[in-house]
């Protein structure tokens, strides 16, 4: 039986050992890790790669949505279920494309329906993927104006968005173009990160992260171009380097 990797997050004790018991009684899940707090949340979340999530929505450093929203950006395909005292964030929570929303005290019954939806969800997507599976790009292509210059994704040290502009930076060279850092990135490779709301870097290539103002900035090998990252995204960077 395949089972699906689970990660409780409540800065309740005995809500954590509620929703435990529960889906101890459901084998097809298992609980790889719990968190307190939404930066521990955050940090659990990069090592284990679960695939699903049950998380308080008012829980202490990061609330449960931040959380939910800096981890959909590394794994989109999360299944999230909120948990809450309050019925008054279920509006947000959907559009963060939340596969369910419990209100507490949870039951067992409503546990299971939620945790099943996800299944589904998950089912799904594998389907997808078996059908269309993902194929490793080699080059990308880069229209400026009427050229196309075509470079290999291994080359790039980051993209940056510079006014109407998105220009390519490599070792040695620059590509501009006027399709969006949104098309660009669901084209690239999975070492390709958005660290910054005008940057998406090849983490393979960063060599030291340094503070620079009221951001960070990323130096490469072989190259003295940076780039930045935002105070938001810092640590899941530095946790996806550690990984």
């Amino acid at each position: 039986m395949e089972k699906y990797k689970l990660i409780i997050a409540d800065d309740d004790h005995p809500s954590r050992l509620i929703l435990s018991h529960f889906i101890q009684l459901f084998p097809q899940y298992e609980i790889v890790c719990e968190a307190a707090d939404g930066e521990e949340l955050i940090q659990r979340f990069m090592k284990k790669i679960p695939d699903i999530v049950l998380v308080d929505v008012d829980m202490p450093k990061i609330n449960g949505m931040e959380a939910m929203k800096i981890c959909k950006e590394i794994h989109p395909s999360l299944q999230v279920i909120f948990t809450t005292g309050y019925d008054e964030f279920a509006v947000e929570a959907f559009n963060l494309s939340a596969t369910d929303y419990i209100v507490k005290p949870i039951e067992r019954t409503r546990l299971f329906t939620a945790l099943e939806k996800a299944k589904k969800a998950i089912e799904i997507e594998k389907k997808l993927l078996n059908k269309h599976p993902f194929k490793e790009i080699k080059k990308l292509s880069i229209k400026s104006n009427q050229t196309f210059h075509y470079i290999s994704s291994d080359d790039i040290l980051f993209i940056e968005k510079n006014g109407r502009k998105t220009v390519f930076h490599t070792a040695e060279h620059q590509h501009e173009t006027n399709e969006s850092l949104q098309e660009i990135e669901g084209k690239l490779p999975c070492n390709f990160y958005k660290t910054h709301r005008s940057y998406i870097v090849n983490l393979k290539k960063i060599i030291k992260i340094e503070p620079q103002g009221e951001t960070y900035a990323a130096h490469f090998s072989g190259s003295d171009k940076v780039a930045y990252i935002s105070k938001l995204k810092i640590q899941e960077v530095h946790g996806l380097l550690r990984a």
